[in-house]
């Protein structure tokens, strides 16, 4: 399985996966800051074939930030033929025992705002608290400024779920079957990128947010412009084996500002529609 936890959780960056987990590789430290990666476990030695599959997930993940507005600081993966492979990020940090690695720019903290239940096996988000400390930071900038502010914060963490979804679904495109979360590998798995995306999307308001996320970053990977920024992102980073952010940015697509939308938005059109 691959993790994209690409310090999803700390002030660097969210993404999660089923092979990468760009919100997936938590750790153990105090801000769960892992990078998104591929766990070099699930296989004795990378082979070509699967090589491609990690570049394709790690594509996924930056091509679906990057529509949002996001970036990548780098994007890796290990030879073909690696038995065990390490990655330094560009923070200092050694990820060991993974296939492909993906780093996101500082953003708002989250891990404070996650628990994993040792019992249960899921993350608990603490949405109450995360809202509380958002809506303190934002009070001192005037009424209009602070919901500018919450509504900007809560775009960014779903960003974040959008884009750690977007490593498994698009691997799933790829392989030529429907992406279905509920069967997806690594739940119960504290670095699965289900699990570490479905205790993010429990900081935003709406309940539907999970299923919302999943459902327009499929839609948005099913469009054409989108899948092929993805598959360029994909060759360039299967030749090269690593990318700066410079060389990542010459693959993605025109960000849009008003995406993902919310989930509100998407029930009220659909409530319209039904009207």
């Amino acid at each position: 399985m691959e993790r994209c936890l690409t310090e999803l959780l700390s002030g660097g960056g969210i993404p999660a996966a089923r092979h990468c987990g760009a919100a997936v590789g938590v750790s153990n430290d105090p801000e769960l800051c892992r990078l998104n990666a591929h766990r070099s476990a699930l296989k004795e030695m990378l082979t070509r074939q699967f090589r491609r599959t990690v570049c394709i997930h790690e594509a996924g993940h930056a091509v679906i930030y990057a529509l949002g507005g996001s970036s990548w600081q780098g994007l890796a993966v290990a030879p073909a033929g690696s038995e065990l492979w390490s990655h330094s990020t560009q923070r200092g940090v050694v990820m060991k025992d993974l296939w492909g690695a993906c780093e996101l720019p500082d953003g708002p903290l989250l891990s404070p705002y996650l628990t994993w239940d040792e019992e249960q096996l899921f993350y608990r988000a603490n949405r109450r608290e995360f809202d509380s400390v958002h809506r303190s930071m934002a009070a001192s900038l005037g009424a209009t400024r602070s919901r500018q502010v919450l509504a900007d914060v809560r775009r960014f963490v779903r960003l974040r779920v959008c884009g750690a979804l977007a490593g498994p679904i698009a691997e799933t495109y790829y392989e030529g079957t429907e992406f279905d979360v509920w069967a997806a590998e690594g739940w119960m798995d504290r670095e699965s990128d289900v699990e570490i995306t479905q205790g993010l999307a429990g900081l935003l308001p709406y309940r539907s947010e999970f299923e919302h996320a999943c459902a327009v970053t499929s839609e948005a990977l099913r469009r054409p412009e989108v899948w092929r920024s993805v598959l360029a992102l994909t060759d360039e980073l299967e030749r090269a084996g690593s990318m700066s952010a410079d060389e990542i940015a010459k693959f993605m697509p025109k960000p849009d500002f008003d995406w993902p939308p919310s989930a509100a938005t998407r029930w009220r059109g659909r409530n319209r529609l039904e009207q």
